[in-house]
């Protein structure tokens, strides 16, 4: 029996925001603390899956997008190379979350809420 997943609705509603503040990031919109943070949630949740399921792969690709960001908002738009590397780790990302199941997923989300609480995030991630 598969996994109880998201419905496509249930999915949409989830990943809308951040794929539109990608979007307008990479678009040279203005690097909003709010947009940057929903971007890095992205990577976070995607982050803390490669760590369940030990995917030595994802793990370092997933860390890396999260610290362009926190690039982006020390210093601002990013370059051409940044952005492309970002669209293919929010990708990526995004079809992760879609493969993973509602218990599996919230067991990531579990994960980073207790990073957070235990000041092992960046604030930029933490927000």
């Amino acid at each position: 029996m598969p996994a109880d997943r998201l419905s496509a609705i249930e999915f949409v509603d989830m990943m809308l925001p951040p794929r539109l503040h990608l979007d307008l990031l990479i678009s040279g919109g203005p690097t909003e603390p709010d947009h940057l943070t929903s971007i890095a949630g992205v990577f976070n949740v995607a982050t803390a899956l490669a760590y369940l399921h030990r995917d030595a792969r994802a793990i370092p690709f997933y860390e890396s997008a999260g610290a362009s960001l926190i690039d982006i908002a020390r210093r601002g738009l990013p370059d051409d190379a940044t952005v492309r590397r970002l669209i293919r780790a929010f990708n990526a990302a995004e079809a992760d979350l879609a493969a993973c199941g509602r218990l599996e997923l919230l067991r990531a989300v579990q994960l980073v809420r207790q990073q957070i609480h235990s000041g092992q995030a960046t604030p930029l991630l933490a927000a």
